[in-house]
């Protein structure tokens, strides 16, 4: 019974995490900026024991939503952390997301 009640512990709080990601995800591209950075930066001190594609994934909507609310440089900092991890694994992110990456960091270098 133990093992039964420590498995469900596990199960709940693995979403817990995971929805808090996709929930910034969703806030982000419903361009609800400011409720999107407070998600995301909500599970920063989780995101680090993430593996390279949640990892990326995270670093992706973090900058991609401080860049939107205009902080490009924190944004910059962020989407270069997504760009280190995709160079690195380049499965680390969906194709939608690559691309989404691509042309955020093209929009950066523009002055």
């Amino acid at each position: 019974m133990r093992s039964l009640a420590l498995l469900s512990l596990v199960l709940f709080s693995l979403p817990a995490c995971g929805g808090a990601l996709a929930e910034g995800e969703s806030q982000f591209k419903k361009g609800q900026y400011p409720q999107a950075k407070q998600t995301l930066a909500s599970i920063e001190a989780e995101s680090r024991s993430y593996d390279d594609g949640r990892r990326a994934e995270y670093a992706l909507y973090r900058g991609l939503t401080l860049s939107a609310l205009g902080d490009r440089a924190a944004g910059g900092v962020w989407l270069r952390e997504a760009k280190a991890i995709a160079d690195t694994d380049p499965t680390s992110l969906e194709r939608e997301d690559a691309l989404r990456l691509k042309e955020a960091l093209e929009a950066d270098q523009a002055p």
